[in-house]
C-alpha cells in the first residue's frame, strides 16, 4: 500500500474521536495470533503505532508485557489513560524508526493498521533486529470491503468524493471482496510468512456517525476546514436522504504472521 508518510501525524488531531469511533478488532483475531505464535505468558511484546490502544488492551488483558510506541502525543496520552489499569503496559511517545530498542529483546512485534506508515527502509529491518531468534512479526490491517450486494452506498457517494477531489481511484474500481485480500508483502530475506486470515466485521452507522468516522481518516483531516465541513455534511445528508438514515459498513481485519529468519 502506498501512503504519503507525511500524513501519519494527522491522526493526532482527532485522538478522542479516533478512540470513540474507529471499529474495534475482533477478539478472534487476538486468540488466533496467540495460538499461531504460541505466545507464552511471560512474552514481551512491542506494538508499533498503538493509536489509542484498541489493539493493545485485548493483549494487555491477557497479562502480556507490552511496550507500545506512538508517534502522536495526544494519541499516546489517550492510550495511557485507557491502559492505566494494566501495569504491564508502557506507552512511549516517539517514532519507531528512532527508538533505541535493544536487539533480540522482543518475542512479538506487531502493528494494527499502522505498519504501512513506517518508513520502508526501517519497516522490516528494525523488527528483525529487535526480535528474539524465534520471534514473530504480526501485521494487522483494516480493509474496506464489498457488501457483495451491489455496494450501493459506495457508488452513491462517489460524486461527493469527486466534488471534493478525494477520488483517486482508478476508473472502474470496485470494492474488494474478502476473498480478494492477500497477506501483507514481506521482506522474504528477513521473514517467512506462516499464517494469514481475514476476519469480517460489519458495523452500522448513522449519517452523523459515519461522518465522524471519516473525520478520523487522514485525507479528511488534511482538508481545509471549509472543505471538510462541506464534505462531511454531504456524506451525512446522503445517508439520511437515500439510505433511510443508516448504512452497514463492511470491514475485514487481516492478520499476517511472519517468523523471523536466521
Amino acid at each position: 500500500m502506498s501512503k504519503d508518510i507525511n500524513l501519519r501525524t494527522t491522526f493526532n488531531r482527532q485522538a478522542l474521536l479516533y478512540h470513540e469511533i474507529r471499529p474495534r478488532y475482533p477478539e478472534a483475531l487476538f486468540e488466533t495470533l496467540i495460538r499461531v505464535t504460541n505466545l507464552q505468558n511471560n512474552a514481551h511484546l512491542l506494538e508499533i503505532g498503538p493509536g489509542t490502544g484498541q489493539a493493545t488492551e485485548p493483549l494487555a488483558k491477557r497479562s502480556y508485557r507490552i511496550t507500545a510506541i506512538e508517534l502522536g502525543a495526544e494519541l499516546a496520552e489517550v492510550a495511557r489513560e485507557v491502559l492505566k489499569p494494566y501495569q504491564n503496559v508502557e506507552v512511549i511517545t516517539g517514532a519507531f524508526e528512532d527508538a533505541p530498542f535493544t536487539p533480540a529483546s522482543f518475542d512479538l512485534v506487531y502493528a494494527a493498521t499502522a505498519f504501512h506508515w513506517i518508513t520502508p527502509e526501517t519497516r522490516f529491518a528494525k523488527p528483525h533486529c529487535i526480535l528474539k531468534p524465534d520471534g514473530h512479526l504480526a501485521i494487522i490491517h483494516t480493509n474496506h470491503v464489498s457488501d457483495e450486494t451491489g455496494d450501493k452506498f459506495f457508488f452513491a457517494s462517489q460524486p461527493i468524493y469527486k466534488e471534493y477531489q478525494l477520488d483517486d481511484l482508478d476508473k472502474g474500481f470496485r470494492m474488494p471482496r474478502i476473498t480478494d485480500l492477500k497477506a501483507e508483502a514481506l521482506d522474504e530475506n528477513l521473514f517467512t510468512e506462516i499464517f494469514y486470515q481475514a476476519f469480517p466485521l460489519v458495523v452500522s452507522y448513522t449519517g452523523d456517525e459515519y461522518a465522524r468516522l471519516l473525520s478520523t481518516y487522514s485525507p479528511t483531516i488534511s482538508m481545509t476546514p471549509e472543505m471538510r465541513g462541506g464534505f462531511l455534511r454531504d456524506i451525512s445528508q446522503l445517508i439520511d436522504s437515500q439510505f433511510e438514515g443508516s448504512i452497514l459498513k463492511h470491514f475485514a481485519m487481516t492478520l499476517t504472521i511472519a517468523k523471523k529468519r536466521f
